[in-house]
């Protein structure tokens, strides 16, 4: 993060006045990071999450924003539901030795499944891919504020710039699945995100690079957070069934009333 030309804010700072008067500077542009731990994730002045070039950041910035508000979000009730009956059909790949399911590894598995739905929609292994995401978080809060002395030292940081290649090779391999789907497609409808994505950089709107990196955030945007989230959710719930009782009681009465004004329409 910078201050002005010359001047570098240190990565802490304990004071909310200090945060304050560098967040409202005229010349803060970037969060914090340093510049070789970006690279090595892939983020820097690429994707959304933590890039710093403005210009490129409000041009793919509308790609996601079509894409988390526009018509193709009008599915995802319906995907989200398909998703979470598919899996909890068929828990036998989650099952451990003991016959036990691991829930919030079935949780980050149907959210993984949603995002592929909504915003690639190809084949793929959610477990292999739920791994190498894992693997990217790893390395992204172990370098993101190194120094640059940490990158010049090549067999202390080489097993997290593998881990975060590894992840990047996966999402390039399933963006050129997209890619084929669309060469073969009979017409073009309902363009999902990565899509779109790829139409630009055939229009040299975007980089290959930069695709990739949009795509592979969007990806990773909710596995943990989502996830983690409905876990605890549901983990409260379980302690506290009269909330469980009333949240069904609800549910019960809004989805009664919506079958019931979609029959008087028709």
């Amino acid at each position: 993060m910078s201050e002005g030309k010359n001047i570098r804010t240190k990565p802490h700072i304990s004071r909310p006045s200090a945060v304050y008067h560098v967040l409202k500077h005229s010349q803060y542009t970037s969060r914090f990071g340093s510049r070789a731990g970006l690279q090595c994730v892939g983020m820097h002045e690429q994707g959304i999450i933590f890039n710093s070039n403005i210009a490129l950041w409000k041009k793919v910035r509308t790609f996601f924003a079509k894409a988390l508000t526009g018509p193709g979000l009008q599915r995802t009730l319906e995907i989200c539901t398909s998703s979470t009956n598919s899996h909890l059909d068929d828990l036998s790949h989650l099952r451990d030795v003991q016959g036990q399911v691991d829930v919030l590894n079935l949780l980050r598995c149907i959210v993984v499944d949603i995002s592929n739905r909504l915003f690639l929609d190809v084949p793929l292994n959610e477990q292999n891919l739920l791994s190498k995401i894992h693997k990217y978080f790893e390395t992204w809060q172990t370098v993101l504020i190194k120094p640059d002395i940490y990158f010049r030292l090549k067999w202390l940081h080489e097993k997290h710039r593998n881990a975060a290649q590894e992840l990047q090779d996966a999402i390039e391999e399933l963006i050129e699945q997209k890619r084929s789907q669309l060469l073969q497609a009979d017409k073009l409808d309902n363009l999902n995100f990565t899509a779109e994505l790829i139409f630009a950089q055939s229009h040299g709107e975007l980089t290959a690079e930069n695709v990739r990196q949009c795509v592979l955030e969007m990806v990773i945007a909710a596995p943990d957070t989502l996830s983690i989230s409905v876990f605890f959710m549901l983990l409260l719930l379980k302690q506290n069934p009269d909330v469980e009782l009333r949240i069904l009681q609800e549910i019960h009465t809004v989805t009664a009333e919506g079958a019931t004004v979609h029959l008087r329409k028709k």
